[in-house]
C-alpha cells in the first residue's frame, strides 16, 4: 500500500494530467469548431454540407462532454487531495 506521501503525490500528478488533458480537448474544440466553420463557409446550404455537417457537429459535442468529465475528474481529485493534506 502506497504510503500518504506517496499517495498525495499520486493524486497531484493526476491533476497535472487532467490539466493536460483538458488543455488537449479545448485544443481540439478549437480545431473542430474551425472545421466547422470552414465547411460552413465553404459547403453552406449544399447537400454536400448536410452530409458532413452533422458528423462535424457530434465531435463537437462529443469534446464539449469530454471537457466536463475532464474538469469533474480534476475537481474529484482536488477534493480528495484537501482530504488526504487534512489527514497529514
Amino acid at each position: 500500500m502506497a504510503t500518504h506521501e506517496e499517495t498525495l503525490a499520486q493524486l497531484y500528478q493526476g491533476v497535472e494530467q487532467c490539466t493536460n488533458i483538458h488543455n488537449a480537448v479545448q485544443h481540439a474544440l478549437s480545431m473542430a469548431g474551425g472545421l466547422s466553420d470552414l465547411l460552413r463557409n465553404s459547403l453552406g446550404g449544399t447537400a454536400a454540407h448536410d452530409e458532413v455537417s452533422g458528423y462535424c457537429e457530434s465531435v463537437l459535442t462529443r469534446l464539449e462532454l469530454s471537457a466536463q468529465s475532464v474538469e469533474q475528474t480534476r475537481h474529484a481529485l482536488d477534493t480528495l487531495m484537501v482530504r488526504f493534506e487534512g489527514m497529514a
